[in-house]
């Protein structure tokens, strides 16, 4: 079934559907709430069946479903993960019971480095995260660069971050 939106007559049941759509990991809920919005002056069409197709197959793990898989498959507690990323306790629990909480690069980074992940696991934690390692980044060079030397001690890490002007880990 086709549907016709155009770009200014998304309507809030539109955007209802959608989180519904999101929300149950790319099922559509098939309640025809979009069929019944306002009239169409599409610019655009919209094939639903094929977002769905194309969202089920391309969508990846999210920040927090990879960082608990990752944590899992380590066997290590929560605590100590927390505790060896320098991160406080309250700043993890809120990771871990609030799904889309995305934390800042330099925390997902830490987590990297505490779980000890190699580049192609640390790459795929920051990009569930929207972030990466740069090479046009010095400092995110100077990580990329311990991770490949499986370098995950923090005072190592601070000390060469700090030799070369960076700031470090708290």
């Amino acid at each position: 079934m086709r549907y016709i939106l155009g770009v200014t007559e998304v309507t809030s049941h539109f955007i209802q559907e959608c989180r519904s759509f999101i929300k149950n990991g790319g099922i559509s809920s098939n309640d025809g709430c979009i069929a019944n919005s306002q009239p169409n002056f599409g610019m655009f069409e919209i094939d639903a069946n094929e977002v769905d197709l194309y969202l089920r197959f391309n969508r990846s793990l999210s920040f927090n479903e990879r960082l608990f898989l990752l944590i899992d498959r380590t066997g290590q507690k929560d605590s100590n993960v927390y505790k060896k990323a320098r991160i406080d306790r309250r700043l993890f629990s809120k990771i871990r019971s609030n799904k889309r909480y995305i934390p800042c690069k330099k925390t997902v980074i830490a987590l990297c480095l505490a779980l000890n992940l190699n580049r192609d696991e640390s790459d795929l934690l920051l990009a569930s995260a929207g972030y990466s390692l740069s090479a046009a980044d010095d400092f995110d060079l100077v990580i990329a660069f311990c991770i490949d030397k499986k370098v995950y001690d923090f005072f190592e890490i601070n000390e060469v971050l700090f030799r070369l002007g960076f700031d470090v880990f708290e």
